[in-house]
């Protein structure tokens, strides 16, 4: 199953916002990060069950499209041997190494991505693919920055942004 013809609107929709904001979520993230106002974390948390309470991955899989997956040494480990070969072999067929991370996927879509919008390597996917996107976690700057790289990628991401923009007017 490819995007659906739902999600192609949406993703089409929020690809454009998401342009037409570039300042202005550019300045709002570099304030979330500066005041890292209370409750921030909860807030994201709230939205993300919110947003992903409707919006379907499986409809749309941009992010795997359209993103480039991270992989770290751990996910090098426990997938290689998975699909029984060397690590060494693993990184030179899938990934390339990356100054920020220790690897991204090499190809886009991610090789990984079945024809029907799943994940072919689920239960063993790389931790940045099971966090994705960080709004769950402690957040971070960094995890700030992932969500606002993702903000004109995934609809949810999309979704809880303009909540917390509303919920925090820096």
């Amino acid at each position: 199953m490819a995007t659906s013809p739902e999600y192609q609107q949406i993703i089409k929709t929020i690809s454009k916002k998401a342009k037409a904001e570039r300042k202005e979520n550019a300045t709002f993230f570099k304030r979330l990060k500066k005041k890292k106002p209370n409750g921030l974390t909860k807030a994201f948390r709230a939205y993300h069950d919110e947003a992903f309470a409707h919006h379907k991955c499986m409809q749309c899989a941009n992010c795997c499209k359209t993103s480039l997956a991270v992989f770290e040494k751990p996910d090098v480990r426990r997938i290689s041997k998975h699909f029984g070969m060397s690590e060494k072999d693993f990184v030179k067929k899938y990934l390339t190494p990356h100054p920020d991370y220790d690897y991204l996927i090499k190809k886009l879509p991610c090789v990984f991505l079945g024809e029907d919008n799943l994940c072919t390597i689920y239960e063993i996917r790389p931790l940045g693919c099971r966090t994705y996107p960080p709004a769950r976690l402690q957040l971070s700057s960094e995890q700030l920055d992932v969500i606002h790289d993702n903000v004109g990628i995934c609809p949810a991401v999309n979704e809880m942004v303009d909540k917390i923009k509303q919920q925090f007017p820096v």
